[in-house]
């Protein structure tokens, strides 16, 4: 399967979308790889696949098919758990990833509305959905990525509320002194109560929860890096010991730190899966 990393080129963009995502697979044959929870949030559209999306408290799938319908689309929010995805058919895959957040800014529905939608029109027009046809036909991924540009410049009509700008901001320069839900609350001026509001209806999880994905990705890039050693890099991400450390990587990934480090596949120094081909 091939994967393509486009990051967008228009100013205003960079603030709401992280980079584009293209997968192509053009055999039948069954493909099986395993993601694991990040900060971001991703908006994938398929063309001619059916797709099965299963999460709950014991696992989270999605199954992708030949199907019969144009177009299929997808919202995938904060996962919680490992996420595994099963291809069992041809593949045309766009997948726009957004900051954290940064969703909101082109629809006014809360995040659990929009995790329920089954398609593009809650962030496009009727008129805009028709372009993606054109998208499709486009095998250059980069003229692709310029007209999902347009698209998202002509939609983009809401502001992200100015306190989770803040949160974010002091999350990304405090976090690595172990920052707690009261300290940020308290940074921010704001209830504890309000604090989760904002993040439960702009993030879709709770400000631990989103401290914990941090703390988890951010360990996760230092092992992929082999910039330190396991034990170094969990005091480093203020893990309060090795079991904690190990405790939390199982919950993410389903493996241990040392299982993680030896069954991972790197692409674009972007993506770290578990990727099989039978």
């Amino acid at each position: 399967m091939k994967s393509v990393i486009i990051k967008p080129r228009t100013d205003i963009l960079k603030q709401y979308i992280q980079y584009f995502l293209f997968f192509k697979k053009t055999d039948s044959d069954f493909l099986h790889y395993t993601t694991f929870p990040n900060s971001n949030l991703c908006l994938a559209i398929y063309k001619e696949n059916n797709v099965n999306y299963i999460t709950s408290k014991t696992g989270n799938s999605c199954i992708i098919k030949q199907g019969n319908t144009s177009f299929a689309s997808k919202f995938y929010g904060f996962h919680k758990m490992p996420f595994s995805v099963d291809v069992n058919s041809p593949l045309d895959q766009i997948c726009i990833i957004f900051h954290p957040s940064a969703l909101r800014a082109f629809s006014g529905e809360k995040y659990n509305d929009l995790m329920l939608a089954d398609n593009v029109s809650d962030i496009f027009s009727v008129a805009d959905t028709a372009v993606f046809e054109k998208i499709f036909e486009e095998s250059d991924f980069s003229k692709r990525a310029e007209i999902i540009e347009h698209l998202l410049v002509c939609n983009l009509k809401f502001e992200i509320p100015n306190k989770l700008k803040e949160a974010l901001f002091f999350i990304s320069k405090y976090n690595d002194d172990n920052l707690t839900v009261e300290a940020l609350a308290k940074m921010l001026v704001i209830s504890t109560p309000t604090l989760f509001r904002l993040f439960n209806n702009h993030l879709g999880q709770s400000p631990k929860a989103y401290l914990k994905t941090i703390r988890f990705r951010s360990a996760l890039n230092e092992m992929l890096n082999r910039q330190h050693s396991l034990t170094s890099i969990a005091y480093l991400n203020q893990y309060y010991d090795q079991a904690h450390f190990i405790n939390d990587f199982r919950l993410f990934s389903g493996c241990s730190p040392r299982q993680l480090c030896d069954k991972v596949s790197v692409r674009h120094n972007a993506l770290a899966w578990i990727y099989n081909k039978k």
